[in-house]
């Protein structure tokens, strides 16, 4: 490279010829010249390309020696634009930069390869030049291959991270300003993690926000692994979780990162298997010390077993029998219903030389009363050199009170799973871990699916997908607290339609206040949400119908006294004029229950706004009888549309007039057309807003009829049209 340096046409580049380089180009190019690192120069505004022999095997053909006395962006159109800000960055700041493993890909063997690069880019201080930096020397290292094979490293890494059987986590331990433990964040869990806790979404979280109630233990023992750096295996519960674990952990990276690797199994199964064995081992002695087990020695020679006085009691023999009982004798007082099984079970045992231990339940009939008692044998088989059996030790005592109690737990688990699978509400349990164990019958009914697909996780395949974010979070909020659970949430039925469930639940414990898990019900309260939701409807249309009222009366009133010459003409036409507003209204009532006349839905409707001796109301139209909800909602509207016209149509001066007419096309089904057209009233303009009073009027016509309705504003005078089916329809409430 030093001699294609000398040899290169410098004159026709921004640099010029080699003697009018300035010093400090000179200095670099010789540094660059005489290392075996990889260095390159960019010089000069334009970012003139210089470098030496090691950094040429890096670049393949198709750069070198092209790229060597060209401007940066013409030599490197690919990568220029990733370097080009630390390029400027360090002409105009003079402060060096260092990339690691950084991506700066470049055209080579043919096509654009990913690169990946460790470099520094240093100030070639010039005093003549912009900022006093001519130029910038890289000191640089291709790392392509070290990154791949560390790719490569972690995706296998990653393989065996994933496929562990056992639960594996990284934590990052949280010291106060003591170094005391008292928190610890989980970085990374794998599958096993989930399934051996229970924790979901871990990553990111810490301990205690997770788990409240998380033994000290866990946090001091994380806490010493990462201060001392001594790795540590050990078995501990961990009781709010419910489950026993075997742990290795051992600290990870940088002392000061505190990071610690747990490796962990559980084995909880095991531990309950011991604490059952203890516990029955407990029984067994407090038993022994009660004197109530009954032994026995049988010698085979002999035919003759020696038992204790215990064991006689047991069956209600005779003390005087404890050196004279015999296999007969025994299996004579075995329950009939259970000597086959038991003879067939002794006989292959004795028979069989590598039969060592014979333990059974059965049931006796006790000598002396008749009683029949459960009785558990454990028994030792004596063999001889031979495998021959010789002799039997054993124990046994009465457990009918356990039988019992089985029989009794049994009788009670299938009284409750009748009761709840009669019940007409959803009840469920849950286990320790949140996991649903039981949920009854009704499942089936409500969602046409098998109760047991309700298990595990299954409950969120029915809740409605806006609802269940929000429900998950607050059960686990109230079933991490333990306290009590109580929400509204929606679900999707058997048929695929919305329900409304009130959903209560409370924790449960066992008599050593340990947490069992939820019981819970769920409660059907759709009607009541509809009929929420309907009375307010109602409560509005209330509170709307009673100002129309009162201003229709009002504007009764005041168009009657601008009529009429007298007090008692005016008393008169007002009282008339209410009487039909009642009549209108005893309409509306009624049509609730039965059919009606279109004709005389018509004409109660407008009855009260006909004055005496003026003909400004004009019906025309057949005899057409329409359903109960059909004519409530024409006299609703038409009553609204009236009271409009009072206010600011036709109704509202001396010379206005309506008319109102209407056909039916038969067809199927058959179609109502009604209009109402206003004139001769003050001019009109289309409202800039559309009030209750409208919307009211298109829900009615529109919605409870089944058709459409139109609201027209000519100036001269309203126009409304409704086009309708003549069948009973379904309101949109």
């Amino acid at each position: 490279m030093g001699e294609r340096i000398r040899t290169h046409d410098w004159a026709a580049t921004p640099l010029g010829p080699i003697e009018a380089w300035p010093q400090s180009l000179k200095t670099a190019v010789v540094i660059m010249l005489t290392t075996r690192h990889p260095v390159f120069i960019f010089w000069g505004p334009e970012f003139v390309c210089l470098y030496n022999d090691a950094y040429a095997a890096s670049l393949g053909p198709e750069k070198h020696p092209f790229v060597l006395g060209r401007p940066a962006p013409e030599a490197w159109p690919e990568a220029y634009p990733i370097v080009e800000p630390e390029l400027k960055q360090v002409m105009a700041g003079g402060e060096a930069t260092w990339q690691e493993n950084n991506l700066v890909p470049i055209h080579r063997n043919g096509r654009i390869e990913e690169v990946y690069w460790t470099y520094s880019y240093g100030p070639i201080h010039e005093a003549d030049a912009p900022h006093g930096v001519g130029g910038v020397l890289t000191f640089i290292t291709e790392t392509t291959r070290a990154v791949v094979a560390q790719r490569e490293t972690e995706a296998r890494y990653r393989l065996l991270f994933e496929a562990l059987d056992q639960g594996f986590c990284v934590i990052d331990v949280v010291l106060d300003e003591e170094n005391h433990p008292v928190d610890y964040v989980f970085v990374e869990i794998n599958p096993a993690f989930e399934a051996q806790t229970g924790l979901r979404d871990a990553v990111g979280k810490s301990t205690r926000s997770l788990l409240p109630e998380h033994e000290e233990h866990w946090y001091e023992t994380y806490g010493r692994i990462a201060l001392t750096g001594e790795p540590k295996r050990f078995e501990h519960e961990a009781a709010a979780l419910g489950r026993w674990y075997d742990v290795f952990a051992f600290p990870i990276g940088d002392r000061e990162q505190r990071r610690v690797a747990v490796l962990f199994d559980d084995i909880t199964d095991r531990k309950r298997a011991e604490q059952a064995l203890t516990q029955s081992e407990e029984r067994l002695r407090q038993v022994q010390e009660a004197a109530r087990i009954g032994s026995f020695d049988f010698d085979l020679a002999t035919g003759k077993a020696v038992a204790s006085p215990e064991y006689l009691d047991l069956y209600g023999l005779p003390q005087d029998q404890s050196g004279s009982l015999t296999y007969e004798a025994w299996i004579g007082l075995v329950h009939p219903e259970d000597r086959p099984q038991i003879e067939a079970e002794t006989q292959a045992a004795v028979a069989d030389p590598t039969r060592h231990q014979l333990d059974y339940d059965f049931r006796i009939i006790r000598a002396d009363t008749g009683e029949t008692r459960w009785i558990t044998a454990r028994t030792k088989l004596i063999r001889d050199a031979g495998g021959r059996f010789v002799r039997s030790l054993g124990a046994q005592w009465d457990i009918t009170a356990d039988k019992n109690h089985e029989a009794a737990l049994r009788e009670s688990e299938a009284r409750f799973r009748h009761m709840a699978d009669s019940a007409p509400a959803l009840i469920w349990m849950s286990d320790e871990a949140g996991q649903i164990v039981f949920a009854n019958m009704h499942y089936d009914h409500v969602f046409g699916r098998p109760a047991t697909e309700m298990l595990g996780d299954g409950w969120r395949d029915i809740v409605h997908p806006e609802d269940l974010p929000g429900f998950e979070n607050d059960f686990f909020d109230a079933f991490a607290a333990r306290r009590p659970f109580r929400t509204e949430v929606r679900v999707r039925d058997r048929n695929g339609a919305v329900r409304w469930l009130r959903c209560e639940s409370v924790p449960r414990f066992d008599d050593a206040r340990r947490f069992l898990g939820y019981t819970g019900c769920n409660v059907d309260i759709t009607e009541a949400k509809v009929a929420e939701e309907r009375r307010d409807l109602l409560i509005h249309e209330l509170n709307h119908r009673v100002k129309n009222t009162l201003a229709t009366v009002q504007s009764i009133v005041s168009q009657t006294l601008r009529n009429t010459g007298t007090a008692q003409e005016a008393k008169e036409a007002i009282e008339n004029r209410l009487i039909a507003l009642s009549r209108a209204h005893d309409v509306l009532t009624r049509e609730s229950w039965e059919g009606a006349d279109l004709y005389e839905i018509v004409e109660q409707a407008v009855a009260a706004y006909a004055s005496q001796g003026e003909d400004r109301l004009h019906l025309k139209g057949p005899r057409v009888r329409l359903p109960p909800r059909m004519a409530l909602a024409l006299a609703m509207a038409l009553q609204e549309l009236a009271t409009n016209a009072v206010k600011y149509g036709a109704l509202s001066n001396a010379s206005g007039e309506i008319r109102i007419t209407w056909s039916v096309d038969q067809g199927e089904p058959a179609c109502l057309h009604l209009r109402w057209e206003e004139s001769g009233g003050p001019p009109v303009q289309a409202p800039t807003r559309r009030g209750f009073g409208s919307r009211l009027i298109e829900r009615s016509l529109a919605q409870d009829l089944g058709g459409t309705a139109t609201m027209a504003f000519p100036g001269t005078g309203l126009i409304c049209k409704v086009d309708a089916p003549l069948v009973w329809t379904t309101s949109a409430t």
